[in-house]
Order: C-alpha cells, then sequence, then structure tokens
C-alpha cells in the first residue's frame, strides 16, 4: 500500500525474456449464493446518502438478470486452453515488516545502481535480478518525470515466491515509502507482462509519501498509483483503469467519491479493483482537467474548494461527465455490465482465497489466476471457464 539525471538500465531483450521466465519460483468448494462485494459496495455508499449522476443510489447491486454474463455466440466458443501457471501452494506467508525481519527473511540480495533487488535465498535464478532492477528504474524515471522530481534514493525491491502474510493479506504488492521498499508477489500468479505495471504502482507509492505526502488518505495514494501504472498495463494488453471505471459508470456499479475517500478498503486490487480503479480514473480526470500541481495540492489537503473552487459534490459531476466517453465503448465484443458481471465473480474467488488459503489447491489459485489473467485481456469466455474450474469462485453461465 501506501540532482543527478537517471539512467534507465537498457537490457537486451534475450536477458529480460529469460529473467522474467525465471521468475516462477523455483519451490515449488465455494457456494454460488457468496456474499457479493459489488452489492456491499452497495449498501455502503447508500447509506451515506450520496447519490450518483447516472440514476443510481451511491454504488448499485447489478440486477440478477445480469448476473451471468451474456456472450455473443462466437465468443461463446471461443474459450481457449491455457496451462495453469506453476504457482505456489497458497498460504500467508512471505513478511512486509519489520524491518529486521524482512532482511533476514530476504536475504539474497543483488545490487544494481540505485536499485537493490533481494528475496528468500535459493527462491529465484539470480539471472533475473538486473531485469528487475531495470523495471524499478523505468518506473521511479516514468513518476519522477510525472511529479518533476528527481528521486534517486537508492531502494530495495523485495520478491516474494509466497503469498504476503496477515499483515497484507491479498496484496499482490506493497510499499513503504519512507524506507524505500517495495515489495512484491512472484509466486507465479502476477504474469511476466503485467509485472513492469506492478512494479510502477509501489514505485508511485514510494516517491509519492516522500514529495507530495504520507499515504493517509487511500483514495488519493491508491488512486495516484494505479493512475501511473495504467500507461504500463495498457502496453501489456489489459484493460486499463480509465476503462474499466467507465464501464462500472455505465454498469451503475461505479462507487461514490464519498465512499471512495472513507469507507472503501483497499484491499488488494485482485479483490477490490472496482475501488483501485474508481480511485485511478479520478486521479487521471483531476490531472487532465486542473493539472499536476492542483492535483498534488487536493492530494495533500484534500480540500476541492480550496484548490480547484468546487466541493466534492461538483467534482463528482464532472468525474462521471469525464468518464461518458469511455463508458458505452465495446471491446473485443465486451461493454461494461457484461465485463464486470464476470470480474465481480472472480474478485469473489480471489477473496474466497485469501479467507481460507490452505483450502485451496495449487490447481484452484492457477485456474483463478488464468481466469483474472483473461479478464484483463478481455478474453470473457476464458476467464469465465476457469473461474468456475477453479472452485473459488461462484459459477458462471457461459
Amino acid at each position: 500500500m501506501r540532482g543527478f539525471v537517471i539512467m534507465i538500465v537498457v537490457v537486451g531483450a534475450l536477458v529480460v525474456l529469460a529473467g522474467l521466465y525465471a521468475l516462477l519460483p523455483r519451490d515449488e468448494d465455494t457456494p454460488d449464493n457468496q456474499h457479493n462485494p459489488v452489492a456491499a459496495l452497495a449498501t455502503a455508499s447508500a447509506d451515506g446518502g450520496a447519490r450518483s449522476t447516472n440514476g443510481g443510489t451511491g454504488v448499485a447491486e447489478l440486477p440478477e438478470s445480469q448476473v451471468a454474463a451474456t456472450l455473443a455466440p462466437e465468443q461463446s466458443s471461443a474459450a481457449e486452453n491455457v496451462p495453469l501457471p506453476a504457482v505456489a501452494q497458497p498460504g500467508l506467508v512471505s513478511p512486509i515488516g519489520p524491518l529486521g525481519l524482512v532482511q533476514e527473511y530476504y536475504s539474497e540480495t543483488y545490487t544494481f545502481g540505485n536499485v537493490t533487488v533481494a528475496w528468500r535465498p535459493g527462491a529465484f535464478d539470480p539471472s533475473i535480478a538486473q531485469s528487475i532492477a531495470a523495471m524499478a528504474e523505468h518506473g521511479t524515471a516514468k513518476v519522477n518525470a510525472f511529479l518533476g522530481t528527481d528521486d534517486t534514493t537508492p531502494i530495495t525491491v523485495y520478491l516474494a515466491d509466497q503469498m504476503f502474510n496477515d499483515d497484507c493479506r491479498g496484496c499482490q504488492g506493497f510499499a513503504a515509502s519512507d524506507l524505500h521498499q517495495v515489495f512484491v508477489l512472484q509466486d507465479g500468479s502476477v504474469a511476466m507482462d503485467e509485472l513492469q505495471g506492478l512494479i510502477t504502482h509501489e514505485i508511485a507509492h514510494v516517491i509519492a509519501g516522500n514529495h507530495i505526502a504520507l499515504p493517509n488518505s487511500l483514495f488519493f495514494a491508491e488512486g495516484f498509483a494505479t493512475y501511473l501504472m495504467d500507461d504500463d498495463v495498457q502496453a501489456a494488453g489489459y484493460i486499463t483503469s480509465i476503462q474499466s471505471a467507465a464501464w462500472a459508470y455505465q454498469a451503475g456499479v461505479l462507487p461514490t467519491l464519498a465512499f471512495l475517500r472513507d469507507d472503501a478498503t483497499y484491499e488488494g486490487r485482485v479483490r477490490r479493483r472496482l475501488e483501485y480503479d474508481a480511485a485511478g480514473s479520478f486521479s487521471r480526470f483531476v490531472v487532465d482537467t486542473y493539472g499536476v500541481e492542483a492535483y498534488s495540492e487536493l492530494y495533500r489537503t484534500r480540500v476541492p474548494e480550496q484548490i480547484l473552487g468546487v466541493d466534492w459534490q461538483e467534482l463528482e459531476q464532472q468525474w462521471h461527465a469525464y468518464l461518458q466517453p469511455y463508458a458505452t465503448a465495446v471491446i473485443n465484443g465486451v461493454d461494461g455490465p457484461t465485463w464486470w458481471n464476470v470480474a465481480q465473480n472472480v474478485a469473489l474467488g480471489f477473496g474466497a482465497l485469501y479467507d481460507n488459503p490452505e483450502a485451496a489447491s495449487v490447481e484452484d489459485y492457477g485456474a483463478l489466476t488464468v481466469a483474472r489473467l483473461a479478464l484483463y485481456r478481455l478474453d470473457l469466455p476464458t476467464a469465465i471457464r476457469y473461474a468456475n474450474q477453479s472452485n473459488l469462485a461462484p459459477k458462471t453461465a457461459t
């Protein structure tokens, strides 16, 4: 969660591909009527009395008739056979603190310039360390360029070959901005092509914490980091936060700003993508509309009347209008209500996984990982097929 021009390390394509392949660790029934997190958001947001401008109260639960994704016939038969990734056995294991434990646990280290890469001894092939360092330098340069900063403080990237422990339940990544530390899950459940976005996200937390404000608002902290990773996410062929948030608006499930500021939990993006992407799209909207300096001041003060000359209600209306051009988009035959119908079940699967990881098999975890990646790539037939196969997500009709 929470000088000198930097030279980006250029790694040859073969080194990157071979290195990232080596990221896989070397160690080698959910009821259909499960609680719906989208409905939970609806209840919490509606209780706050905030109203959305697209006719709903706060965040609305999708109608029962829309719970099963409706796909065109040619899409329904297009689900691919995907080999399950070699994920580690689920279990809340890898620490994110305290500092002494972290240094002892991730004691195999490699340093390249300002970046140190560390992991549990023997967990990964040493050849991947330079590729990870290059990604960290890319993320650092990107965030520095955006904020106009020149933070070259040494940073450590810790790779976890098993799920993080209960201090970061459900995390794919974590940042300790005061310590310039980044933690990244590499248990086989994070695809190689999404790793750059994840590292950029965590480094954005570190630099924002030191140059804008401490992460005392998860709405701004996660919104900023999610926004900053969007270019990397898009480059890898995944749906961006701006598009999924606009689709949430179209589907009637976009959280209100009141909920996002005060009640959202941000308990890991695989479970709470609705919250992260809404916050990320809001950050993009403010930057595009008012500029980086105004956004940074709003991040610090959280008082829009003083910075932007409008209150939260007016800002929410402007945000919705900003999302509108994206809202009706149909991409790869997928629209907003259809995508979010599947997304909520995949999120429920991860909720079940993290609630009781020891009860899940590596096959269940691997299938749910395939479902998540297919969902993010807008391949809904494959997402539905493997979510159903995972024994973790509620069943979705095909």
